[in-house]
């Protein structure tokens, strides 16, 4: 972005910050920490980019894209949870 614009600011690349976490996310790394991989993180970014595709080809107002990564995120955070650590009390 730097490169494009020929000038520096800290909030230049705002909107691409929650579309690269969710890449991350998606691609299986845990955000509490743990193992994650280059490959699973291109393959994060690949879904992304297909769900940034998609919403623009259907016509939906790019309001919603936020809306859909923070979904995408919601759901893999669930998945990626440790379930062995979690003590659920009935």
């Amino acid at each position: 972005m730097v490169a494009r614009s020929a000038s520096g600011s800290p909030t230049l690349a705002d909107g691409l910050l929650l579309p690269s976490i969710a890449a991350v996310v998606i691609g299986g790394t845990a955000i509490t920490g743990g193992v994650g991989g280059l490959g699973r993180t291109l393959i994060g970014a690949l879904m992304i980019t297909v769900l940034r595709i998609a919403i623009t080809t259907t016509g939906l107002d790019p309001a919603y894209e936020p809306l859909a990564y923070g979904a995408l995120v919601i759901a893999a955070s669930a998945v990626a949870i440790d379930r062995s650590r979690v003590h659920i009390v009935k």
